[in-house]
């Protein structure tokens, strides 16, 4: 299975940006080198001073940046991730959840969930997703990479937040087909 860096803006809804907005955003910081007709996006010749690999990666070989990078964005925040290299757990019973990914793609149409050992329920952002799903409506995804041996700087971060006035997350899933 492959896997994929997300990095999203958290409570997004308050933001205006746009998918184009943020393309010439991270071609100005150069973690990108522009648009180009495929729907993945280079990498720029600043990206390694983003993001730091923290062990062996298939994005790297002999120097050179080989990580595909996609800005998805939707019309309404959405669950995107959930297939985590880690047991993903109900609040409060501590089941473990059978399908985080249906989980999600339900959301926001059914944003609550009930265990099928225990029928305790509840909401499924209130679930620790363990780093492996976010909420929003603009996420960035590299791939490809081993979970935990990529990281956004903090200085990407703080990057994205004061230009889109949203805090930033990431996690790490299965790569998208979106």
């Amino acid at each position: 299975m492959n896997f994929s860096l997300f990095l999203y803006a958290e409570n997004s809804k308050q933001s205006d940006i746009s998918k184009t907005q943020l393309i010439n955003y991270l071609t100005e910081l150069n973690f990108i080198s522009g648009q180009t007709s495929s729907l993945t996006l280079p990498a720029g010749s600043k990206l390694m001073d983003y993001i730091t690999f923290l062990g062996c990666s298939p994005s790297l070989q002999q120097g050179d940046i080989e990580s595909a990078i996609s800005i998805h964005q939707f019309d309404e925040v959405v669950g995107l991730g959930g297939e985590s290299i880690e047991t993903i757990r109900y609040p409060g019973c501590k089941h473990p959840v059978t399908n985080p990914v249906k989980l999600l793609k339900s959301y926001p149409d059914n944003d609550s969930w009930q265990c099928p050992n225990c029928d305790l329920e509840g909401k499924t952002n209130e679930i620790q997703w363990r780093k492996s799903a976010g909420f929003s409506n603009i996420f960035i995804e590299i791939s490809q990479i081993f979970p935990k041996e990529a990281v956004p700087s903090d200085k990407l971060l703080s990057c994205l937040n004061n230009f889109t006035k949203c805090q930033w997350q990431w996690f790490y899933s299965a790569t998208t087909s979106v």
